[in-house]
């Protein structure tokens, strides 16, 4: 298959080819050329020719919630594990035709992760490849606990605790593991010794491990454990970050969510008793709001890895891994589009093991491929007009 773009915008920052073609054999990128040559040395392959659209790496997505719905019908107890792993392939296919490609589940129930994978596999379904973290660690009556109602929290405490879910995650197929240390408006919540012996013992059973931290005290114990990536991370610091960047821990910031839920509460109003209240959740999320653009581009400039997250499906939200409204989120926060771009797609595939491979648009590597209608050098928001997406060179979605 040759791909005849406009342009390609690769993953890499500010690298943009224009007027080049894509030549793609057996799911990889062969060969990035002129399309004059590329028609006339493969005359046999298929041509894709998208004028104005931009070619872009396949995007990622590192924080998402399989089986979490909107739908009442998928939030209690009574419903069944068929229901909620068809609902879960359903916003698979749709994820991919957003653009995403690759996700990181954050945690999700059942072995949905893993079965999804499996299901791809076979031919079943259509996902994005998951790197799964299954059933996620809290304390007891801890930041999550809720989510226990899905299966996807296990409530801890202790080292003994802790050591136990490891393994178990690790039996059944997780890839990564997941802790959830803290909220911002109740404190801090495992303790220093839990999250650095978490860490430990996940990467000697060869983990990886994310955490969801949202400011302060908890982020430091994080920090001091050396995880892999810290999850929201709303009060970060410059001084945190140089530690990050020495210990090559990914910021995933998750700007979406608070932004989408700060919203909802407004535009639904919100009691005066809670706008008074400096411990509400309200408050909490007006003043993450008001973090990002303070903080993303210092710590960018600096150094330190970002990378996007959603952290769907924890809301009402009705599509599937919104990354395109991350992306516009980070450059309203300072970011330039093709720096936002790198977020979605190298930065990712680096913080998961498969930068080598995965996250360019690049000869040799798989071509997990995306066109979007526009220029996404000027224009980030037109990561929302998905024109086609292949996913190691197969099509899975085209509008063209």
């Amino acid at each position: 298959m040759i791909i005849i773009p406009e342009r390609i915008a690769t993953g890499e920052r500010f690298v943009v080819l224009e007027n080049k073609a894509v030549l793609v054999q057996d799911g990889v990128i062969r060969k990035i050329g002129e399309p004059a040559d590329l028609l006339r040395d493969c005359p046999e392959e298929p041509v894709v020719k998208a004028d104005g659209c931009t070619l872009i790496p396949g995007m990622i997505d590192l924080h998402t919630h399989l089986g979490w719905g909107e739908d009442p019908a998928l939030m209690g107890k009574d419903c069944s594990v068929s229901l909620r792993a068809l609902y879960a392939g359903k916003k698979m296919e749709q994820t991919l035709r957003n653009g995403v490609t690759t996700i990181r589940d954050a945690s999700s129930g059942d072995g949905l992760g893993v079965a999804l994978n499996e299901a791809a596999a076979r031919g079943w379904i259509k996902s994005p490849r998951v790197f799964p973290c299954l059933v996620g660690i809290c304390m007891t009556g801890g930041h999550g606990a809720a989510a226990s109602v899905y299966h996807a929290i296990q409530e801890v405490d202790g080292i003994d605790d802790i050591r136990k879910a490891i393994r178990l995650n690790k039996k059944n197929g997780a890839s990564w593991i997941k802790l959830l240390t803290s909220e911002g408006y109740r404190g801090d919540e495992l303790s220093e010794e839990e999250i650095c012996f978490a860490a430990k013992e996940a990467h000697r059973l060869g983990m990886k491990i994310e955490v969801h931290a949202g400011y302060g005290s908890s982020i430091e114990s994080c920090l001091a454990a050396g995880v892999d990536s810290i999850e929201h991370g709303t009060h970060l610091t410059e001084e945190q970050g140089q530690i990050m960047i020495e210990k090559n821990i990914t910021w995933v910031p998750t700007i979406y969510v608070f932004n989408h839920e700060y919203d909802r509460m407004t535009e639904e109003g919100v009691p005066q008793r809670e706008k008074d209240d400096p411990k509400s959740v309200y408050n909490y999320l007006a003043e993450c709001v008001e973090c990002y653009p303070e903080n993303i581009v210092p710590l960018h400039r600096m150094g330190v890895r970002i990378a996007t997250g959603t952290d769907t499906d924890c809301t009402g939200y009705k599509g599937a891994s919104p990354v395109a409204t991350e992306c516009e989120y980070l450059v309203k926060c300072g970011l330039r589009p093709l720096e936002a771009l790198e977020c979605a797609t190298r930065n990712g595939a680096d913080l998961l093991g498969i930068g080598d491979h995965v996250g360019l648009v690049a000869e040799g590597y798989t071509a997990d491929l995306v066109l979007v209608q526009g220029d996404v050098s000027k224009d980030i928001s037109v990561l929302h007009n998905v024109r086609a997406v292949y996913q190691s060179g197969n099509e899975v979605y085209s509008a063209l």
